[in-house]
């Protein structure tokens, strides 16, 4: 959206009207206004409004940002319940999911349901919580929906390359767009020049490599060279990406020579930082993580990845929008966040691990963070810096930083019909209604033919004309085998009852006839000798020149002298289309060129039409499979009758969507839970939240080690079920997936009251991992005291409070700085 007055005002025309736009743009284009638009007309109009992010810090910031704009707004994130009775709430994707789930009250009363950052709906885990969101949205909310697309960026970028280990910089794309080739070329020869040299000095292959996988100590003096360059141009505010946590953090601190801000600005994050953790208790705040921030911050520097503590990570956002930091060393997760651009953004490498192998990154994560630079109605124009070790090909980066979206990775059949539809619309459409109405006549009178030939060759009418020397026209299936000549004509007879009949080889039956001729030839007696039949082709060649138009047919009435008025009338109906097809335009016309792309065309569509037809049925027949093992599953773990009626274990299951409902249910009703005291309970349920995995080995205390025993064994107990019901599962690696033991003796310790400087200790995760792991946590116990309870477990219920209740307290559970 541009934010022109015409262009908000056609948004919001679309809003009026009741239609849903949906809105792609560029980033930093305000798109907001259109969000806030529809907000104002829920609450002009008395009605309810949901407002849904991908991630739970967006949702704060977005509370925070909407709660200065409007009076009557609510916060559900699954952490902090604030306002629920509100005109217009906040919420996680996830939480309107479950309220979906629920059916709940709220949503009878909601007008109208904003998604922002849809684009992960095409995220391979989480995808499916937008299209099951969307699916099950009351029918009032599905209004028509409208994609409002523009691609004018109100700030335009400049994108320059940085080779590593060389110096300048070398601009590959304008404002305008424009990939410059000739700078590119440029940029090659300095790593040519770059290989020679290295190759005159001590031969050390490991010298030069560093980058998209972690390595060197050359990046950071490139890096460091960079910010200092961005500073002394005034470039600044500048937004630094790497693709890993640890790696941030050395960037971070690679720069303590730098300092970017002056006393007083100094002075104001002293204060800022101070009232921030003012919400922490007094062992908390002299965390290494929250010490060590403070002298980063104060010279303008900052760090931001997922694995920050939530306050630091808070803090350091408040303080970027305010001017205060100058550099920020930042994962792609910062790209995410709302009102947070910069006038230069720097990546510090162009590839990423992405669970399976590092490879480039894609043109649309490429235009998420470049997004971020150049701020509206400040900067001229934003500046984006790409550092890279090796050569690249120049169309890997015009396709990445120019923003072709990349293609959907479609199966064959997919493909085929891409293909097909790309053919169809390349073919001549010219004068299609005229060659239409031609192909129709043909295709009638074709239609006619075979239903007046299915007459003409019935026996008792057909076997008199047919003699020796007759010329049939003879076509099987879609292939039309020409004018032969009759040479015999053999009567065979059913068998008579209780006779066994026999077997012949006939090799033209009556059906396959579609034409007799007039005219008979004179055959020789015997046809055994080629030239024999070389002269009957010879002649039939003969007649087919003498009759160019086509040879003379026998007519059914006339000359065969049938005359059941229902024939008469197709005979008629036949001659009045053949009279319309000779005198149509294109019949004269020497250029067959328009109908045969009008054939072809029809072919392709028809094409089109069957292999879609195909594809919904196998992807139908592949659904209804695999719906059927998947409810012999639930059979069998007894969430089900034989009827498909839920039991009381699938109520339970039915509650829970943090963890493994399967695994979850089957350890409440085995009586795993039973045995253990609430710390315990609290420990063992962390395996189920994923989470960061830990590099060190995992050592439990006995207490633990039981209760994981028996996770492990219901786990493969349930993945057998599933393979001996025919679903496609790996025994080891459901109960790999399944089962996250990483943080088992964290909880535990943090449930029996240790501090959270001793439990981090016990650990090589992150700690902001820590929290979010023990946050997510707390949702997944409530969800398990809400099953409990729906079972009448009370004894389980008062134990999955205990555990919740033992975890809130402390750093873990501080509360947002946006709230």
């Amino acid at each position: 959206m541009d934010g022109s007055p015409t262009s908000l005002k056609r948004k919001q025309t679309e809003v009026n009207s009741e239609a849903k736009p949906e809105i792609p743009v560029e980033e930093s284009v305000r798109k907001t206004a259109v969000a806030e638009y529809a907000i104002a007309m829920a609450f002009r109009d008395k009605q309810r409004v949901i407002y849904t992010s991908p991630l739970k810090a967006l949702s704060n910031q977005k509370y925070r940002e909407l709660s200065q704009e409007f009076s009557d707004v609510g916060l559900m994130t699954g952490d902090v319940t604030l306002s629920p009775n509100a005109s217009c709430l906040v919420m996680t994707t996830e939480i309107l999911r479950g309220m979906l789930y629920r059916g709940s009250e709220v949503l009878k009363e909601v007008a109208w349901v904003i998604f922002d950052e849809i684009h992960y709906m095409k995220d391979r885990e989480r995808g499916v919580v937008w299209e099951e969101s969307i699916i099950f949205l009351p029918p009032a909310i599905k209004m028509p929906c409208h994609v409002v697309y523009t691609d004018f960026r109100p700030t335009p970028l400049q994108h320059y390359v940085f080779p590593m280990g060389g110096s300048g910089l070398y601009l590959v794309v304008d404002e305008n767009e424009q990939f410059k080739e000739d700078n590119f070329l440029k940029l090659q020869d300095t790593f040519t020049k770059q290989n020679l040299a290295q190759g005159n000095k001590s031969g050390n292959a490991k010298a030069s490599g560093r980058i998209a996988k972690g390595g060197a100590a050359s990046g950071g003096s490139d890096i460091y060279k960079i910010v200092k360059m961005i500073m002394e141009r005034k470039f600044q505010p500048v937004i630094i990406f790497s693709f890993s946590r640890r790696e941030c953090e050395q960037h971070a601190m690679s720069m303590s020579k730098l300092d970017f801000n002056t006393e007083e600005e100094k002075d104001v994050v002293e204060q800022v930082f101070k009232n921030a953790i003012l919400c922490l208790n007094d062992e908390d705040r002299h965390l290494p993580a929250i010490e060590l921030m403070l002298p980063l911050l104060q010279r303008g520097i900052a760090v931001h990845h997922s694995g920050l503590l939530p306050i630091i990570k808070e803090l350091v956002e408040l303080l970027f929008q305010e001017g205060l930091v100058k550099a920020l060393f930042a994962t792609e997760t910062f790209a995410m966040g709302l009102n947070m651009p910069a006038k230069t953004v720097v990546f510090t490498s162009v590839k990423k691990w992405d669970g399976d192998s590092h490879r480039y990154i894609g043109s649309g994560e490429y235009i998420q963070m470049s997004g971020r630079a150049g701020r509206r109605g400040k900067d001229a124009r934003g500046i984006c810096i790409i550092m890279i070790d090796e050569k690249m090909e120049m169309n890997t980066l015009k396709d990445m930083v120019l923003g072709k979206p990349a293609p959907l990775a479609l199966p064959d059949i997919g493909k085929k019909v891409s293909q097909l539809e790309e053919e169809a619309a390349m073919l001549d459409a010219s004068g299609e209604a005229e060659v239409a109405e031609y192909d129709k006549l043909k295709l009638e009178i074709a239609q006619h033919e075979k239903q007046m030939m299915s007459a003409i060759t019935r026996p008792e009418r057909v076997l008199s004309f047919l003699v020796p020397g007759r010329l049939v026209k003879v076509r099987e299936g879609g292939t039309d085998w020409g004018w032969g000549v009759v040479v015999n004509v053999v009567k065979i007879p059913s068998a008579a009852s209780g006779e066994k009949g026999e077997m012949h080889v006939v090799p033209v039956q009556l059906p396959l006839i579609s034409g007799l001729s007039k005219l008979r030839l004179s055959i020789p007696a015997d046809l055994r000798p080629t030239e024999a039949r070389q002269s009957i082709l010879l002649a039939v060649q003969e007649l087919e020149k003498r009759y160019p138009q086509g040879l003379p047919k026998l007519n059914p009435v006339k000359d065969m002298g049938i005359e059941d008025p229902e024939f008469v009338e197709l005979a008629n109906k036949i001659e009045e289309l053949e009279h319309k097809l000779v005198s149509h335009p294109l019949h004269k016309s020497q250029d067959d060129h328009q109908i045969r792309s009008f054939q072809r065309k029809a072919e392709v569509n028809h094409e089109i039409q069957q292999l879609k037809s195909k594809m919904r049925d196998s992807q139908l027949q592949k659904f209804r499979d695999e719906l059927k093992n998947r409810s012999r599953v639930l059979r069998r773990l007894g969430h089900i009758d034989g009827d498909g009626v839920v039991q009381l274990k699938g109520r339970a299951a039915c509650l829970i969507d943090t963890g493994d409902e399967l695994l979850v249910t089957e350890l409440m009703f085995n009586g795993t839970f039973n045995d253990l005291d609430h710390h315990q309970v609290a420990a063992l349920a962390s395996c189920f939240i994923p989470g960061d995995r830990s590099t060190e080995q995992i050592q439990l205390r006995a207490e633990l080690a039981k209760p994981l025993q028996q996770l492990r064994e219901s786990a493969k107990r349930i993945a057998e079920i599933q393979r001996e019901c025919k679903l496609e599962v790996n025994v080891d690696e459901y109960v790999e997936a399944s089962i996250r033991p990483y943080l088992m003796d964290v909880i535990y310790c943090w449930s029996k009251g240790s501090s959270f400087a001793e439990v981090i200790q016990m650990t090589d995760i992150f700690e902001g991992s820590i929290i979010r792991l023990a946050r997510r946590l707390d949702e997944f116990l409530n969800q398990l005291k809400a099953a409990a309870h729906a079972v009448g477990e009370v004894d389980l219920e008062n134990k999955f409070a205990a555990a919740s209740e033992s975890l809130r307290r402390g750093i873990m559970f501080a509360n947002s700085l946006y709230l």
